[in-house]
């Protein structure tokens, strides 16, 4: 609290003093101390000018009064300073805190030899214990079991190292902070001060300013000297910590990928007992590495472990009670009490593997991931059996694989002998063929996976046999272990998303609660995936020198050019993907549902706002992928010039197509539902999008037209204005026929029909006298264009029934031949009757009247030709 008004003190000071006009008037404590002796030469002056003189110390006040009196001066009582002065408490206040900051320096001072002789008896321990693990650096800076505990005994013995010196390096910062507040005051003094004209009380001031820095350097050079040696230490096993670091992986890699070991080799097992002294030395090394080995480390971990299981058990209980009820299946009761109580167990082990220096105990890592891969085991068949009713309830088919799996686990944890390992390893793959022969088979239905994964496991355990005969024991097992990982994981990922699946079938279809449902199950698909990979990862990343190897090869990824990938950015690009998917779907709902909320949109708008909110939404995806992936967005520019030539030369028509797309779009000229014609094609328009607009044909065929042919060429849109269109009716009368009554019938039956609109009214004109009929013109507005045809046709026929019943002939095109001067004919002879009888009868052929009066006529054309014919000789 002193310290905290010292510095407000100080800071009101300060502001005085960076204030020229304010220091005028009132005269600030430092500057009127500077300028005291220069007013003794004008006191009357200055007493009628600064009328504020009370800022001044009580001496300097007396003086000045006493001088107004000899000049006559009337005001005495002006020059007297307040009893209560401000700045006279302010500059008291930064003389206290400089008091403060000498008797603190000289605390420092003489408490220093103390610590100074306590720190090198506390330090002299860590700093041998430095020396040994740089020794061992050193030794076993090929081996990564010994250099992993190495690092991590170093990491122990720099936090030590640094709780030991933490109060010398607490009185230094406290110093160093001191020296830096007396060099800011010293500073902030005046330039002026400096010429020798200043008051005793100001040069104290000065010179107790210089006291406090020398003083304040002095005490932080002798923590300097005394700390030098350990903080080069510190730094140097810094360094070394971080050589070891970045080694560590590629130790690790050559660990794992080895050459094939020559375990029929006498040299292999020459010195078998050395080498197995060697891997008890590297356990007894890698204990820290493994498990805690203090009381309070035990502590700590087990805290965290009883939280961890604590809230997960929580979690699984309210769901428990929330889901699982008398109507329940065995496969979600099974979920509930076995399943999730491994994963608990699983997850709370990870939980207390993390130690207080942020690192890990590979032993608590191991077997959290153990009781997390069978709890994956038994909710995967749960979930799978949840999908699928009628498949009979029965163990987890993959608790077969898990025996080998957990072996392969164990030997690649286990720091043993190579041609040991090797040995081991090929005896349990060859007892697992011999066991997997007495494999009782198991139907499962409609389970194909599972069956395949079984069925699969033979051709993998003799490729794994065949591996281990080679001496790539490494290879095998690592082999098997991704056989069983990436089964398992396919198999939880495929019941995860059924069990996604069944949820959206029962969400709720309307309202904000059904947007926020399909936003969650937009986000499951994604946290399925991840569960799935992370659960592959932690496989590796639980073994020793996994999580090296994650950190340099799978989450640091591959570089193609100044791009990066890795898996963390491939998990975010395909999960943003999942929910920008989900946001143009509700986007896209949403504002198909504006009209119906009552506000004045036109529908015909909705589409294109869609087919915007969509292109927007997949844009924002697009700039965020390139993001993501590291490329800078100003590149844009150069790539949008590269392509600009393209687009000049091979891309003109997707351009093109795309442009008329907008246009269409924007431009409103066409729209989904309109009835065009283009190109002779006649159809609905279904769906307009940047490269082609559907068309549908009223034979139910869809053709795909350019929209630059909508742009470029003429387009007859029969429903742009409205739906309503005119139809005409053409039809001819027999000649003598009452026209007055056929307009007046054809009126009638128009406006009879209850599809033909009764504004515009339906016209009748008599159009014209034709050859054969009188021609009348029938025009009418149909409501609706698509029942334009099926109109027309109606009122076709009530036409023909009222002409029928008014004995109105609808006439046909008919044409009168007059023969004149036709030249005479011979009439062929009759044929005998004995002849004509023998013929067959013909059949006489029901010939239409009007056929049949003409061949009456030309019958009586042939008789009169004949009758003539035969009558010329007579007459001649």
């Amino acid at each position: 609290m002193r310290h905290f008004r010292l510095i407000i003190l100080l800071f009101l000071s300060l502001c005085l003093s960076a204030a020229p006009g304010l220091a005028a008037s009132a005269t600030a404590p430092a500057a009127a101390a500077g300028a005291a002796k220069t007013e003794k030469a004008a006191p009357a002056k200055a007493e009628k000018t600064d009328k504020a003189a009370g800022a001044v110390d009580k001496d300097k006040a007396a003086d000045a009064a006493s001088d107004q009196k000899t000049d006559g001066g009337t005001a005495g009582t002006e020059a007297e300073p307040p009893k209560h002065d401000p700045w006279e408490m302010i500059w008291t206040g930064q003389r206290g805190m400089l008091n403060e900051i000498k008797e603190t320096a000289v605390r420092l001072s003489d408490g220093f030899s103390d610590q100074a002789a306590n720190l090198t008896g506390k330090v002299q321990p860590y700093e041998e214990e430095a020396r040994r693990l740089l020794v061992l650096t050193n030794t076993f800076k090929n081996w990564p079991n010994p250099m992993e505990a190495v690092s991590r005994r170093i990491t122990v013995t720099v936090t030590q190292l640094n709780q030991v010196l933490e109060p010398v390096m607490l009185a230094r910062s406290e110093a160093q902070g001191l020296l830096e507040r007396v060099n800011y005051m010293a500073d902030s003094l005046p330039e002026d001060l400096h010429d020798g004209r200043i008051s005793p009380e100001m040069q104290s001031y000065i010179q107790d300013i210089g006291q406090a820095r020398l003083r304040l350097a002095a005490v932080l050079a002798q923590y300097d000297s005394a700390l030098a040696p350990s903080l080069a230490l510190l730094k140097r096993l810094e360094k070394t910590r971080q050589d070891i670091s970045q080694q560590l992986p590629v130790l690790w890699k050559d660990y794992y990928l080895q050459r094939p070991v020559p375990y029929l080799s006498p040299e292999a097992w020459a010195d078998f007992g050395q080498q197995m002294l060697y891997s008890y030395q590297g356990m007894i090394l890698r204990l820290p590495v493994e498990m805690p080995v203090t009381p309070d480390q035990w502590g700590t971990a087990a805290l965290r472990f009883l939280i961890c299981l604590l809230f997960t058990g929580v979690i699984s209980l309210l769901l428990y009670r929330r889901w699982i009820n008398q109507d329940s299946r065995p496969a979600g009761r099974h979920i509930f009490r076995v399943s999730l109580p491994w994963l608990c167990l699983g997850l709370s082990l990870l939980g207390s593997s993390l130690s207080a220096t942020g690192e890990f105990f590979r032993l608590f890592l191991a077997l959290g991931n153990l009781s997390i891969i069978l709890g994956q085991v038994f909710l995967a068949w749960d979930l799978r059996l949840l999908k699928y009713p009628d498949v009979e309830q029965q163990p987890a088919p993959f608790l077969r694989l898990l025996p080998l799996t957990l072996c392969a686990y164990a030997l690649l944890y286990l720091p043993l002998t190579k041609p040991l390992v090797l040995v081991i390893w090929t005896a349990l793959v060859i007892a697992s063929l011999i066991w997997r022969r007495r494999w009782r088979k198991v139907n499962y239905g409609s389970l194909q996976l599972e069956s395949s994964v079984l069925d699969g496991d033979s051709i993998v355990l003799w490729l794994c046999l065949l591996l281990a005969l080679s001496g790539l024991h490494i290879y095998s097992m690592a082999l098997y272990l991704i056989f069983v990982s990436c089964s398992l994981a396919l198999e939880l990922s495929l019941g995860g998303m059924a069990l996604v699946s069944n949820i959206n079938e029962h969400l709720p279809k309307e309202g904000a609660r059904a947007a926020l449902a399909r936003l969650l199950v937009a986000l499951a698909a994604p946290v399925v995936l991840v569960v799935a990979v992370v659960g592959v990862l932690l496989w590796v990343g639980t073994l020793p020198g996994g999580m090296y190897l994650l950190g340099e090869y799978v989450f640091r990824g591959v570089n193609v050019g100044a791009t990066q990938f890795n898996i963390v950015q491939i998990l975010l690009i395909i999960s943003v993907f999942y929910l920008t998917r989900t946001a143009v779907a509700m986007g896209s709902r949403f504002l198909a549902k504006l009209p119906k909320q009552g506000l004045q949109i036109d529908a015909t708008l909705i589409p294109p706002m869609q087919t915007a909110f969509t292109y927007a939404v997949w844009a924002i995806f697009g700039l965020f992928v390139l993001r993501a992936l590291g490329m800078e967005l100003s590149n844009l520019a150069m790539v949008a010039g590269g392509l600009s030539v393209g687009i000049g030369f091979g891309m003109q028509t997707i351009v093109n197509n795309f442009l008329s797309g907008l246009i269409l779009i924007f431009s409103r000229t066409l729209q989904a539902g309109d009835v065009v014609e283009v190109g002779g094609t006649t159809g609905r328009v279904r769906k307009i999008s940047v490269r082609a607009t559907m068309v549908e044909t009223y034979d139910n065929a869809l053709i795909y037209v350019p929209n630059s042919e909508f742009v470029a060429s003429r387009l007859i849109n029969w429903t742009r204005n409205s739906r309503t269109v005119r139809r005409e009716i053409k039809l001819g009368v027999a000649y003598g026929s009452d026209t007055a009554l056929v307009m007046k019938l054809l009126l009638a039956v128009a406006n009879g029909h209850e599809n033909v609109l009764k504004y515009p009214t339906p016209t009748v004109t008599f159009n014209d006298f034709g050859a054969s009929t009188l021609d009348f013109l029938l025009r009418f507005w149909v409501k609706d264009y698509d029942v334009g045809v099926s109109t027309a046709s109606d009122i076709r026929l009530a036409i023909e029934k009222q002409f029928r019943e008014h004995h109105i002939e609808v006439a046909f095109p008919q044409l009168d031949v007059h023969i004149k001067d036709m030249p005479p004919r011979v009439k062929s002879p009759q044929a005998p009757s004995r002849a004509r009888a023998g013929r067959p009868a013909r059949r006489r052929l029901h010939r239409p009247p009007q056929i049949r009066s003409a061949k009456r006529a030309d019958s009586a054309a042939e008789n009169t030709e004949a009758t003539g014919a035969k009558d010329a000789p007579q007459t001649a």
